[in-house]
């Protein structure tokens, strides 16, 4: 033990001194330092393994005297191997001389360690001690954490941007379901023939504009109506006779309009030197604002749909004015809603359906479609999607024939009233949609009626053309609202008229005449003809779109005599008492003086 004790004290009198005056290590230097530490490490190894061994052997001797000497020897062993081990780590971190040297001596004593200096790797915080690593890498997370913030409000403000341009008004929450604070993300698209794909640009303006739950969709209100090209980005078949057009900006932003479900746009093109304007329903959702969509028939003798089917190409250009039309519907201040197509007609109504299932609209959704055979079911593989999908969407369809090779497990024959009570419970008190040729809506009214649902609950557009705006001349020979709907579906889908219809619409030569004031012309008046017709063939300018009574751009006024309308819902009342008319529907066996 002297001896230990010998070359223990050697290195405190003789070698750290010599450290602390020292600037720097040499190797020299390093290699003595490095050589004493592991000889203390040694020397205290074995002087804790011995003290280790007397100490257990005084346990078993119960010797309490022995037992504390040797603990005293253990703690001296530990004290050498930690003041060695001490010094191999400063020489490990590069420490210089002068540190070594005061770690060495606080380690033999038993003191804290000494407050860093400058030199040290490590700052101090108050009481707390951290590393340089560790304070660089808060600062980095802090920068990181700002970084995220600053990010979010820039987001955020430019949604609220987003959703002020196109919008005027905040979301409105639904009658009888409250709009919860969250928000979550309408489906942009649906399964179509073949799917439809949303650019992920778009999608994104679409998911950062995305309304809350049970809200309606803002817009801007009283916006003006917008002229101007859209180009035709894909073209997807329906039926073997209806296609459906996908338009978009040609700069490559959203549509450069906005719109309700229901409304319509109308089209122009120089076709065979001659200008044609054609009005046709949009059919997809305001939610989707990277394009919008129309789906045509091809009808018989129909210029513009025919113009479309045989010359438009993906990447053409088309004409656009609108919005217009006031056939519309976006959820608020109703609980359910019923939609009743025939045909072609189911356009507008599932803008409605696709509108309502983006926004997972809680209101009963009821659709009801007649059409005239199986393989003219339009969007009939999206409806069955989207039934799958939305538990509270509710389709009855029914058929004149079914198509050879198809399977048909729905209502069959005409839309009848059973039909419609069965596929509608307490249908009295739930708002109706109905679009159609005008003898299938009458022929649904009157079935409505029957079924105790109040005229101000019905809401209609006409589709297709104007069938039976005056009384033939014949008396014409009942027909059951079933009967009507056949016959108006079939003329909707080019079918011809029945030999009894061919017949009792023939008219004898005009008996009237009609004035147009303005321009100082007057003309025959035919009974079959309508004001706007009779007006284009004496050359004077009524402006005009759809031809069948929706648009409301026709509107004339009417200063002598009386006129009859088959579609006449595009008038208010006021414009009705004003003596406003649609020259497109307009009618009379009488003489006429319009202000034209």
């Amino acid at each position: 033990m002297g001896m230990m004790g010998e070359m223990m004290k050697r290195p405190v009198k003789q070698f750290y001194p010599e450290l602390m005056e020292l600037p720097a290590l040499t190797p020299e230097t390093r290699r003595r330092v490095e050589a004493e530490a592991r000889a203390r490490i040694d020397t205290g190894n074995a002087l804790l393994t011995r003290a280790q061994g007397d100490f257990h052997r005084a346990m078993l001797a119960d010797d309490a005297a022995a037992m504390s000497d040797a603990a005293v020897r253990q703690r001296e062993g530990l004290a050498l191997m930690d003041s060695g081990a001490a010094v191999l780590r400063a020489l490990a971190d590069g420490k210089p001389p002068r540190q070594i040297a005061l770690a060495w001596f606080r380690n033999q004593l038993s003191l804290t360690p000494a407050e860093a200096t400058p030199n040290d790797r490590e700052i101090r915080i108050g009481s707390f001690h951290i590393s340089w690593f560790h304070f660089i890498t808060m600062i980095a997370l802090a920068f990181f954490a700002a970084a995220t913030v600053v990010l979010g409000i820039a987001r955020r403000r430019r949604a609220t941007a987003l959703i002020d341009r196109l919008t005027g008004s905040p979301p409105v929450a639904f009658a009888g379901h409250p709009a919860p604070s969250g928000v979550t993300d309408p489906a942009a698209s649906r399964p179509r023939h073949p799917p439809p794909q949303v650019p992920p640009a778009a999608e994104a303006r679409a998911n950062l504009a995305a309304p809350a739950r049970g809200a309606l969709w803002p817009r801007e209100a009283g916006k003006r109506s917008w002229s101007g090209q859209l180009r035709v980005s894909a073209i997807y078949r329906e039926t073997p006779q209806v296609r459906t057009f996908r338009l978009v900006d040609p700069s490559g932003g959203p549509i450069p309009f906005t719109y309700s479900p229901g409304q319509f746009l109308t089209f122009s093109a120089d076709i065979d030197g001659k200008k044609v304007r054609r009005s046709y329903s949009i059919a997809s959702p305001p939610t989707r604002i990277s394009y919008v969509e129309i789906t045509v028939k091809r009808e018989e003798k129909g210029v513009f749909s025919d113009y479309l089917h045989d010359e438009i190409v993906v990447g053409d250009m088309l004409a656009v004015t609108g919005p217009a039309g006031a056939f519309t519907f976006e959820g608020g201040g109703a609980e359910s809603i019923v939609l009743i197509a025939g045909g072609v007609g189911i356009t507008p109504l599932m803008c409605v359906v696709r509108y309502l299932t983006d926004l997972t609209w809680p209101g009963e959704i009821y659709l009801l479609f007649a059409g005239r055979s199986t393989e003219d079911f339009i969007f009939q593989e999206e409806i069955e999607y989207l039934q799958r999908r939305c538990p509270n969407l509710h389709v009855a369809a029914t058929m004149m024939q079914r198509a050879q090779g198809t399977a048909w497990l729905g209502f069959e024959g005409q839309l009848t009233k059973q039909i419609i009570a069965h596929a509608v419970p307490e249908i009295a008190r739930r708002q109706i949609h109905l679009c159609g040729p005008p003898p299938m809506m009458e022929a649904v009214r009157a079935m409505l009626a029957d079924l105790g649902v109040p005229t101000s609950q019905i809401k209609t557009e006409a589709f297709g053309p104007a069938i039976g705006a005056l009384p033939p001349p014949a008396p014409e020979a009942p027909q059951s609202p079933p009967a009507r709907i056949a016959a108006a579906l079939r003329e909707l889908e080019g079918a011809a008229p029945t030999s009894a219809s061919t017949a009792d619409t023939a008219t004898g030569p005009a008996t009237a005449s009609i004035r147009f004031a303005r321009s100082n012309k007057a003309a025959p008046l035919p009974p079959d003809r309508s004001v706007l017709e009779v007006a284009e063939s004496v050359g004077v300018p009524i402006d005009y779109s759809c031809r069948v009574g929706t648009c409301g751009l026709c509107k004339t006024r009417l200063l002598e005599g009386r006129v009859k309308m088959a579609v006449e819902e595009s008038l208010t009342a006021e414009e009705k008492a004003a003596g406003i008319i649609l020259a497109c529907q307009a009618k009379s066996v009488g003489n006429l003086v319009i202000d034209a």
